[in-house]
């Protein structure tokens, strides 16, 4: 009798068992599900925050990267950016819902005459870009920049809605131009300023563009309120550090110098110089001078400060860091920088000082 009672009460404990193991792998397989969705929607959510609501187009936090990765496979493509010119007077006129679709029927416009290969994007407002990472020649690019404009301006113009539309354009073109999305953003910029300072409607390369024509360049502004102009400062997604020109670099080290410092926060100052070739020329020196300001602007935070210092030099401002912490930073930028740079890489020195008060 004895024997018999251990056998069951054995065979009981085993029956409780498998079933514990079976309510333990139905409740991994429900959490790894719940994990699974969870992960889905951040994917999507990740994938909606890159696009345009408006338009379905890619946005300025998705665009960016996509170029960057095209430069650095090919480095090469034509880089298009353009605006409705006085897109306010058709808000004013026919209201913010009017506008809307305007700005609908561009996109669209865009997307009807792109090539298979060519990436396009709303930066914001009436502002559009569009990324094309082959190699044309002068003629080509002249020849897609008015199929461009003429496509917009028909479908942008309706029966029932006459109104004048324009377009103005900046072109710029990798290499020549830059080899980052930054640099072909910033001087496709300025030729599209050129061309609004004179008239609006038409395009321009940067490439044509004269030292005079550059710094004469007016970045003409509406009057607004400031809702709106922080509101479209808040649109402008900003990655890594902040990259200023060097007269506004000048003012923010004597701000930080008078307050900051004070506070006994530390700021350390670093200046970047390539160490150039006498053989090399102004093209190879401005190709890796670009590579070295994305390997700084990518590496550094939001809080951070870079400007240009002549053709060959590059200067960090960063916050809140030691001197020993930013000899890291440091190692870490000049590794980027050697993984980019590849072919012709020039060797680039630094000098690191801690920023104290005048």
């Amino acid at each position: 009798m004895h024997t018999v009672f251990q056998s069951e009460t054995a065979g009981s404990s085993e029956n409780q068992r498998l079933m514990e193991l079976e309510t333990t792998k139905q409740d991994l397989e429900y959490r790894l599900q719940e994990m699974t969705k969870t992960v889905e929607k951040q994917q999507e959510m990740l994938a909606m925050a890159k696009r345009d609501p408006l338009t379905g187009l890619r946005n300025r936090q998705g665009f960016p990267e996509l170029v960057n990765a095209s430069l650095r496979a090919r480095c090469e493509g034509i880089f298009f950016i353009m605006d409705l010119d006085n897109f306010k007077s058709i808000n004013d006129t026919y209201g913010h819902m009017e506008g809307d679709r305007v700005l609908v029927r561009f996109a669209k416009a865009l997307k009807a005459v792109m090539d298979l290969a060519d990436i396009i994007a709303r930066l914001g407002g009436d502002e559009f870009v569009v990324f094309s990472p082959e190699c044309y020649d002068k003629y080509e690019v002249k020849a897609k920049a008015q199929r461009f404009i003429r496509q917009i301006e028909r479908s942008i113009v309706t029966p029932d809605r006459p109104m004048q539309v324009t377009i103005s354009m900046g072109i710029a073109a990798a290499p020549h131009d830059g080899v980052t999305y930054e640099a072909l953003y910033r001087n496709a910029d300025k030729a599209l300023y050129s061309v609004k300072n004179e008239g609006k409607d038409g395009y321009r390369f940067y490439a044509d563009l004269d030292d005079k024509q550059i710094s004469n360049v007016v970045y003409t502004r509406p009057h607004s309120s400031i809702e709106e102009i922080t509101g479209k400062l808040r649109e402008r997604k900003m990655e890594g550090s902040l990259e200023v020109e060097y007269d506004h670099f000048e003012k923010i080290y004597r701000f930080l110098s008078r307050n900051l410092v004070r506070s006994s926060r530390d700021v350390q100052c670093i200046l970047f110089t390539l160490e150039t070739d006498t053989d090399a020329d102004e093209m190879t020196i401005q190709r890796q001078l670009e590579h070295l300001q994305h390997a700084i602007v990518s590496s550094l935070r939001k809080s951070d400060v870079t400007a240009r210092y002549g053709p060959s030099q590059i200067l960090v401002l960063l916050m809140d860091v030691n001197t020993e912490n930013a000899g890291m930073v440091v190692k870490r930028i000049l590794q980027k920088y050697h993984m980019e740079a590849g072919r012709g890489m020039m060797n680039p020195l630094y000098d690191i000082r801690q920023l104290a008060t005048d």
